[in-house]
């Protein structure tokens, strides 16, 4: 009955630290249930945390974000704000 208590209260465990990487912690808490707690707590911690990714950079090394860049209206690339053209696509863009 203990080992049960312990498997349990091990596998709620993993589905908060889960739930605290951006993971799914019912999820987790069922992987961790049905296989193990120690495999569910390893793959926790080798999956990187969600919504933590590295930032994306432009080919200047400049960040990508709103204010710095837009989509070009036709091939949708992500290009400058004071872009002349298209990078894919060589469409004459407005700089903004």
């Amino acid at each position: 009955m203990e080992i049960f208590l312990g498997w349990l209260v091990c596998s709620i465990v993993i589905g908060v630290i889960a739930s605290s990487r951006g993971r799914s912690g019912f999820a987790w808490f069922l992987i961790a249930a049905l296989l193990s707690p120690l495999i569910g707590l390893i793959l926790v911690l080798v999956f990187p945390k969600l919504g933590q990714a590295a930032a994306a950079v432009d080919e200047t090394g400049q960040k990508i974000t709103a204010d710095s860049h837009v989509r070009c209206p036709d091939c949708r690339e992500l290009v400058r704000k004071d872009a002349r053209k298209g990078k894919h696509c060589g469409t004459a863009l407005i700089p903004q």
